[in-house]
């Protein structure tokens, strides 16, 4: 099997939670062999953000990497055949990524947007820190309709997620997301995605409702196949 590289801790508690996802997916599709029944995975928890920051703690633009990731991605290319990011930020910077490691980057957009269209969703909800172009420009090139929140939506459930990344949500913050997705429900939308991967973890059970996309589960089961193949 193929060796994943997982460049993690942006934030931790999603890199754990994507762990989990991958040894699960493992057990689904590997005939168990005690330990020996899982991909090799080596898993770097960067502590810093992936970008240079400017107010409210979101990315400076134009937006540049933080010179420690790309280290950090040059030292998982060197013992991993293929990287992996449990975060959708961090995406914008998958080419620089990829050129540190010297290795292919399996995109959690590319497969998210993949099960968009599988699914056949014509209209799709979005949310994200901030604005979530990385996702909703790609739609935009897929001509499928998209909503977001509105911009006073948005801080409390950026709030939220930093307060995950830091392990001090309560439920506040899981209310603030639950009303997010239900308002973008009322909006007519066929599925929404959760495009942070801290949402899946304030939403809890929730996030498995069938209108719902976990873009860590798609990637954890694409990184399980593409190590098998």
């Amino acid at each position: 099997m193929k060796t994943i590289g997982v460049l993690g801790g942006l934030g931790p508690q999603a890199t754990m939670d994507f762990e989990v996802r991958v040894h699960r997916e493992s057990q689904r599709r590997i005939p168990p062999r005690m330990s020996g029944g899982y991909p090799p995975m080596v898993v770097l928890y960067y502590r810093r953000p992936p970008f240079i920051l400017g107010e409210k703690g979101l990315p400076r633009m134009p937006i540049e990497p933080d010179p420690g990731l790309l280290e950090a991605a040059r030292q998982l290319g060197a013992v991993n055949d293929f990287l992996v990011i449990p975060s959708n930020g961090p995406h914008l910077l998958q080419a620089e990524i990829e050129r540190a490691a010297g290795r292919k980057v399996l995109s959690i957009i590319d497969v998210t947007l993949d099960e968009v269209h599988r699914r056949g969703w014509k209209r799709v909800g979005v949310i994200g820190v901030g604005d979530p172009f990385i996702y909703t420009r790609r739609l935009d090139a897929l001509s499928i309709a998209h909503q977001v929140l509105e911009p006073e939506r948005r801080e409390p459930i950026d709030l939220a997620v930093f307060r995950v990344m830091e392990g001090r949500e309560d439920d506040s913050d899981r209310r603030r997301v639950h009303d997010a997705v239900a308002w973008l429900r009322g909006r007519g939308v066929e599925g929404i995605i959760l495009g942070c991967t801290e949402l899946p973890l304030l939403l809890r059970e929730h996030a498995e409702a069938a209108d719902l996309l976990n873009p860590a589960q798609l990637l954890a089961e694409a990184a399980v196949q593409l190590a098998l193949d």
